[in-house]
């Protein structure tokens, strides 16, 4: 049986976030791939909210050859056009926004105009900052909201404390 699972900027590779981490890019790339391959088995589809890297695409294959699952990734502003082009050559899909079980998936949070009213939630990534909060219908999957591990949507609404009910029925497929 499959899962879904989310996770936004893992920023493979990327050197600038040491500070932010602290850690090194070798300890972090190696904590997110070891995280990721302990829950992830290759049935599982795993939905990644933007920057895999940092510009870096000669590094995507690199990378996610190493990972388990059906990955899946929603471009974000460091995913430029030679890294969705090497995705695709991947057979990654690549795409702009996903509505998924009545919340839309984004890299950037959404204008709360556009939310309201349309999803039960913004899934997002692109904010690293812990001490930011957007309020209840923003879930932040980037790295360091989650603890570099993939989270699934049963996870995302528990940790938010989102009292709604599910009312749609898996499709597993």
């Amino acid at each position: 049986m499959s899962r879904v699972f989310f996770i936004s900027d893992l920023h493979f590779g990327h050197k600038n976030l040491e500070n932010l981490r602290g850690r090194s890019v070798e300890e972090t790339d190696n904590l997110i791939i070891n995280n990721w391959n302990n829950i992830i088995t290759k049935r599982d589809v795993v939905y990644v909210l933007g920057d895999i890297t940092m510009e870096k695409y000669s590094l995507l294959s690199f990378y996610l050859n190493q990972l388990k699952g059906d990955i899946r990734v929603i471009g974000g502003n460091h995913d430029d056009i030679q890294c969705c082009k090497e995705l695709q050559r991947l057979n990654i899909p690549v795409m702009g926004c996903l509505e998924y079980k009545g919340f839309i998936c984004t890299h950037i949070p959404i204008h709360p105009h556009e939310l309201k009213g349309f999803y039960r939630g913004n899934i997002h990534g692109h904010i690293h900052d812990t001490s930011v909060d957007l309020g209840p219908d923003y879930i932040n999957v980037t790295c360091e909201h989650i603890n570099y591990i993939p989270i699934t949507l049963e996870k995302i609404i528990e940790k938010k404390q989102i009292q709604h009910r599910i009312d749609i029925i898996f499709d597993l497929d």
